[in-house]
């Protein structure tokens, strides 16, 4: 790691070092003493310095709601130094230019809060906007009962002055909203995220005091206020220096977050702010039950719809996870080539088919082989060969009826279960149908590749005990039709081991011959 990188890395705890060391410098000077006022504003002022640079080293992807925040602290910065020269030349008027600054600040933070929200929200988090609306609008009812009516009532009736009054708590609102709306949002809480709501938290916390200690004079400059904002410009500079700064405009990957015990706990004390300030009484006039109660009531919908979204979630939740079974559950059961049962759930029919049974004679298996398909897999590829065993399964499905069980059981070999027989002859009837069915060629490429089949045919019996017994038979009979010559099926019934149906008339003979020259035979007789 290079000097620079390193600098890089460390730049936001040497800032923070070094602004705490110029923190504890500032209360050893005389409280209200010219030199520790301009102490206050340079510290304000690296904090400007610091945002700006952190743009620069760390290049993040949207520097647009960084520089709206380097704004907003810098017209925090300049309203300062214009309450510094009011203070030291021995005029505070109010309204005053200073205000004007302070209050231009507000709303570039919260452009840049806002910013940083719908970045890291990406296609939107509904559920995180209505916990932030239920909060900001428990604080409003909060801020208005115990801040912003009681300076209001007997205050200086000068238009100027009471909107300006009013407008220091309503910004304060703006940023408790976009702060809400910042801690709601998932995703990873990196340091820069901490420092730079820490921030906002130190500034909110330090306002309210002041509108306390304002409206009971007793503010005094250099005390716990003026350091708790100090440390909310260190805060905002140490967040922009830091190498995370980058996260905070980048789009969050994380998932909407549900409803956990921390944000349940929020809100549910907000739904209690009404209540709480009946119960605790409250000060000013009879107006703010007005705003007590459409608070209340704006509260209530809020929540409504808050719990409207959380039971649309549940519900696709539910019906994800149902999905999600049903899709793992005909995993489990069918082969993933060719869309039939597999081995296992075609024994488990069998199974069950045999359990449920009344009488004998009433069920067959067939056992389906193709013959010589290692010579398609070999001279025209196993693309190929997956393209034969695509289209026989369609054909079986084709062939046989719905509550009929056509299963792949592995590699080219095929079973179907055939269930409610009238006799023995619907059975073979059957079986050739199949095996006209998958003798018919397959076209691939251009090319019609002949196929060809073996089917054993097995019948349930008084004899049958098990599933391995039925199925046992039925192989052996297929591997008796090979034996026999190929492309027919034959029967295993008892010691009946002569009943066959023979290869479909017409069909070339297929005796071990490779595809290629099958192919050429087909070519030669059309």
């Amino acid at each position: 790691m290079t000097t620079t990188d390193a600098l890089r890395t460390r730049a936001w705890w040497l800032y923070l070092v070094g602004g705490l060391t110029a923190l504890t410098v500032y209360l050893a000077l005389p409280s209200g003493s010219l030199t520790q006022d301009l102490l206050y504003d340079a510290i304000g002022a690296t904090a400007v310095i610091a945002i700006l640079v952190g743009i620069r080293i760390h290049r993040p992807d949207r520097r647009t709601p960084w520089l709206l925040l380097a704004a907003g602290e810098a017209a925090f910065v300049a309203g300062d130094l214009l309450w510094v020269y009011y203070d030291h030349t021995g005029s505070r008027p109010f309204p005053s230019p200073a205000d004007l600054l302070y209050l231009a600040g507000y709303p570039l933070l919260a452009a840049a809060f806002l910013l940083f929200i719908r970045r890291r929200i990406g296609d939107g988090d509904r559920a995180g906007l209505l916990d932030a609306a239920i909060l900001t609008t428990a604080a409003a009812v909060l801020t208005w009962t115990f801040l912003m009516e009681p300076s209001l009532v007997g205050a200086d009736t000068d238009p100027l002055a009471l909107a300006i009054s009013a407008a220091y708590p309503i910004c304060d609102l703006l940023l408790i909203g976009v702060l809400m709306g910042l801690l709601v949002t998932p995703g990873a809480r990196t340091t820069a995220f901490v420092l730079l709501a820490a921030s906002v938290l130190l500034l909110l916390v330090a306002d309210q005091g002041f509108a306390v200690q304002t409206l009971d004079d007793t503010y005094a400059a250099g005390g716990p206020l003026d350091v708790t904002w100090l440390l909310a410009y260190l805060m905002a500079g140490g967040a922009a220096l830091h190498p995370s700064m980058r996260a905070l405009s980048q789009p969050n990957p994380v998932a909407v977050a549900w409803l956990g015990p921390v944000r349940l706990l929020f809100l549910a004390a907000a739904m209690l702010t009404g209540p709480l300030i009946m119960t605790l009484g409250r000060p000013g006039a009879d107006t703010g039950l007005w705003v007590i109660a459409g608070g209340t009531a704006l509260l209530s919908m809020l929540v409504l719809a808050r719990l409207a979204g959380l039971v649309g979630m549940l519900a696709r939740d539910v019906e994800q996870r149902r999905a999600l079974e049903q899709r793992l559950s005909h995993q489990a059961f069918h082969d993933p080539l060719t869309g039939l049962a597999n081995r296992r759930l075609f024994v488990q029919r069998v199974e069950a088919a045999l359990g449920a049974r009344t009488e004998p004679g009433r069920i067959a298996v067939l056992f389906i082989d193709l013959d010589d398909f290692k010579t398609v897999n070999d001279e025209l590829g196993h693309a190929a060969g997956d393209d034969v065993l695509v289209a026989v399964g369609a054909r079986l499905i084709e062939s046989v009826r719905t509550e009929d069980v056509a299963a792949r059981l592995g590699g080219d070999e095929f079973g179907i279960l055939l269930e409610g027989l009238v006799d023995r002859a619907t059975a073979m009837a059957t079986a050739d149908r199949l095996l006209r069915q998958v003798s018919i060629p397959v076209a691939i490429g251009g090319l019609m590749v002949p196929v060809a089949a073996s089917i054993g045919l097995a019948l349930d019996s008084s004899e049958t005990r098990s599933v391995d017994d039925l199925l046992g038979a039925a192989d052996v009979a297929m591997y008796g039709a090979k034996a026999a010559g190929k492309s027919m099926v034959q029967a295993a019934v008892g010691d009946d081991s002569a009943d066959r149906i023979p290869a479909p008339a017409g069909l070339p003979a297929h005796a071990r011959r490779s595809v290629t020259g099958r192919l050429a035979e087909g070519s030669a007789g059309a």
